[in-house]
C-alpha cells in the first residue's frame, strides 16, 4: 500500500525530510542541543535551501530569490510559533516538489553533462549530492528528536 502522505517515507522505510518533521512541535523544532549547534527548524530550512539551489542550477536560473535568509542557514523566525513552523514546512515541501518537477523534465542523456556553471560536477553528481545531503540531515533531525525524548525522561 502506498504511503497516504507521499514524500514522507523512503523505499526502505526511512523518513524523508518531510516525514521526519511529522509531529514535531515548533518548540521542539526551535530547540538547540547547545549554543552554536543547529536545531531541527534550522536543518529543515537548510535542506529546503539546498533543494532550491540545486534546482536553480539545473534550470540555469539566476541566483538569489530564496525567501529566507541568510540563504544556506536561514534564521528561525521569532516568534517560533505554529504558523511560522507550518509555513517553513510548506516551504520545504514546495522546494522538494519543484526540484522533483525539474528532475522529471530533465533529459536522462544529460546526466553526464557538466552541471551548468560548474567545471567540477556533472548533473548526476548534483542529484546524488542533494539526496545524500537530505539523508545526512534527516539523520541529524532524528537524533535531535531522540535527544529531546531522552532529556525529558
Amino acid at each position: 500500500m502506498l504511503d497516504p502522505e507521499p514524500g514522507c517515507r523512503l523505499w526502505f522505510g526511512g523518513a524523508t525530510p518531510l516525514g521526519c518533521l511529522r509531529g514535531v512541535s515548533p518548540e521542539q523544532a526551535a530547540w538547540r542541543p547547545a549554543a552554536g549547534r543547529h536545531g531541527i527548524w534550522e536543518l529543515a530550512l537548510h535542506i529546503a535551501y539546498w533543494k532550491y539551489a540545486v534546482r536553480r542550477v539545473l534550470e540555469s536560473g539566476p541566483k538569489g530569490g530564496f525567501p529566507r535568509s541568510p540563504a544556506s542557514w536561514p534564521r528561525v523566525p521569532e516568534p517560533a510559533d505554529d504558523s511560522s513552523w507550518k509555513e517553513d514546512r510548506s516551504l520545504l515541501r514546495s522546494e522538494h516538489e519543484r526540484l522533483v518537477e525539474t528532475v522529471r523534465a530533465l533529459d536522462p542523456r544529460r546526466l553526464d553533462d557538466e552541471a551548468p556553471g560548474s567545471v567540477a560536477y556533472r548533473i548526476a553528481d548534483l542529484l546524488h549530492g542533494v539526496v545524500m545531503h537530505d539523508t545526512y540531515h534527516v539523520g541529524q533531525i532524528q537524533l535531535l528528536k531522540r535527544m529531546q525524548v531522552e532529556l525529558r525522561s
